[in-house]
């Protein structure tokens, strides 16, 4: 089989796989290797490591230009990706100032943490999971039921 037919396969298994997962992401080593296979079936004389360079240019060029923006235009907001999070109960391992951050457990790991609540939240107390801002985790006491 022929190289521009391996790498037109190739970049047309990996743009649907792209479809199938959503990612953004695999569809650009599909480009890559599509381009790859586009200029080998138009007569220019690439050696495999040619071949290479250019698919790994092209797909990280992708990657690194294009990407950012589908994922801002179609894929989910960060409220969307952190949703799941709002609402869960967190053991309190550092006390929780307000205005200054301390650390919670959540799901086997340590996180920093921050209230914006007037009150502070002490170690060993329950909370609630209200929003996160980047790697902060915003809490605020969990009420007593």
């Amino acid at each position: 089989m022929s190289a521009d037919i391996m790498w037109g396969a190739a970049g047309i298994l990996l743009i649907i796989g792209d479809v199938v997962f959503g990612t953004f992401f695999v569809m650009f080593l599909g480009a890559g290797a599509l381009i790859t296979a586009t200029l080998l079936w138009t007569g220019v004389s690439l050696n495999n490591a040619a071949q290479w360079l250019t698919f790994s240019a092209v797909s990280a060029l992708g990657v690194l230009l294009l990407r950012p923006k589908l994922m801002q235009w179609f894929g989910p907001s960060s409220e969307e990706r952190f949703e799941e999070h709002k609402g869960q109960t967190v053991v309190v391992v550092e006390d929780v100032l307000p205005g200054k951050t301390g650390k919670i457990k959540y799901r086997g790991a340590e996180w920093q943490s921050a209230t914006t609540e007037a009150d502070s939240i002490s170690a060993g107390e329950n909370a609630v999971i209200t929003h996160l801002d980047g790697i902060v985790v915003y809490i605020r006491k969990k009420q007593q039921s």
